[in-house]
């Protein structure tokens, strides 16, 4: 298969989750990851939005994620920038 990304991913294997605002988080496995975006595999992918953020089981980041690609159980996204606006926001939100 061609290897379209401009940066390149690192195979690993870490427990994540999607968290969605209003609904329970979605547990879900980091398969490939890079500083722009990962890889993530579900039980299903049916109801999951364009955009979401990831919180990483180890280390307790979270990335502002969009999908590139998605099929029935597996999705390609990419990190997006954060605005101060957006950090203050999450913080006081993800701590509460």
């Amino acid at each position: 298969m061609l290897e379209r990304r401009q940066f390149p991913r690192v195979n690993v294997f870490k427990g994540a989750k999607v968290v969605l605002a209003g609904r329970p988080p979605v547990s879900c496995t980091v398969r490939d990851l890079s500083n722009h975006g990962a890889g993530l595999q579900f039980r299903s992918t049916a109801h999951l939005p364009a955009e979401f953020d990831l919180s990483l089981d180890t280390g307790g980041m979270v990335r502002q994620c969009r999908v590139a690609w998605q099929t029935r159980t597996n999705v390609g996204v990419s990190f997006q920038q954060l605005t101060e606006v957006t950090r203050q926001f999450r913080r006081v939100f993800y701590e509460s």
